[in-house]
């Protein structure tokens, strides 16, 4: 844009130290001012400044958005991390035995119909365990690493790559440890690259396979936006409703009611 300016420029310079011979300098004179008089040289002048300003407009916004980007991937690292520490908390205290019953195989939903379940029983009581022998060590510690390895692959937001990892991890490890925390995850990488299709049948997976999750709420709740998004509101008002149902006092619940309002009110 700036070397039109100076094309510009030089034109003019040209014609005015034109050989003596060619025109005289009246001529000449008259000639420059009424091109420096155009309108549309003046236009164009104008025009050019007003692109250049525009330009660094959008220069501006797109370096303010791609910081946003950055601290909302941030955001979302942390909170992974945060919930993965809850979890192992949870897994530490004695709630994992009771949340390792056999991967029943995810139901594909009919027409986006939630997951109808009794209210989840309360966790049964751990019986004693004897301590693992020498030769079981090695095999624990390999599960920790296969789930750990997924977990860094999903915080690093390559949700493709974390997403056949923990799908090889539950082939692997179906009635593992951390086989409900892996189903989690699955429903959370499908739901983040907006397949909410998939989301919805990995987070049926996790109420069907572990019905003592400390994150059935939270799947719940997910589906019913996943069904939100994919225009199925009379399914998601339904699994929104059955969430309230069995966990009336929870976070999710409030968040249920929210959206349940926003559903209402774009249907009346």
């Amino acid at each position: 844009m700036r070397m039109m300016k100076l094309c510009l420029a030089a034109t003019v310079v040209a014609m005015v130290s034109a050989p003596l011979y060619a025109e005289s300098v009246d001529a000449r004179l008259e000639r420059v001012e009424k091109l420096v008089n155009s309108q549309s040289l003046l236009d164009m002048v104008e025009r050019l400044d007003a692109m250049e300003t525009e330009i660094q407009q959008l220069r501006g916004t797109v370096e303010e958005q791609q910081h946003t980007i950055e601290g909302l991937k941030e955001r979302q690292r942390e909170l992974y991390l945060d919930i993965d520490r809850r979890l192992s908390r949870f897994e530490r205290e004695g709630g994992g035995t009771s949340m390792t019953a056999p991967m029943a195989a995810p139901a594909t939903p009919s027409g986006g119909q939630p997951l109808t379940s009794a209210a989840p029983s309360a966790p049964a009581a751990a019986a004693p365990v004897a301590a693992p022998a020498a030769s079981d060590a090695n095999p624990m510690q390999q599960e920790r690493e296969a789930y750990q390895k997924a977990f860094d692959t999903l915080r690093e937001l390559r949700y493709a790559q974390a997403t056949q990892e923990f799908r090889a991890f539950l082939k692997k490890y179906p009635n593992g440890r951390y086989g409900h925390i892996a189903q989690y995850w699955l429903g959370e990488a499908s739901y983040a690259q907006r397949n909410f299709k998939q989301a919805i049948i990995d987070y049926q997976a996790l109420l069907q396979g572990y019905p003592s999750s400390p994150k059935r709420a939270e799947a719940m709740l997910k589906i019913g936006y996943s069904q939100h998004e994919l225009k199925q509101d009379d399914a998601a008002k339904k699994t929104l409703d059955q969430l309230i149902k069995l966990y009336p006092d929870s976070t999710e619940a409030g968040q249920a009611r929210n959206l349940l309002k926003q559903i209402r009110k774009r249907a009346g």
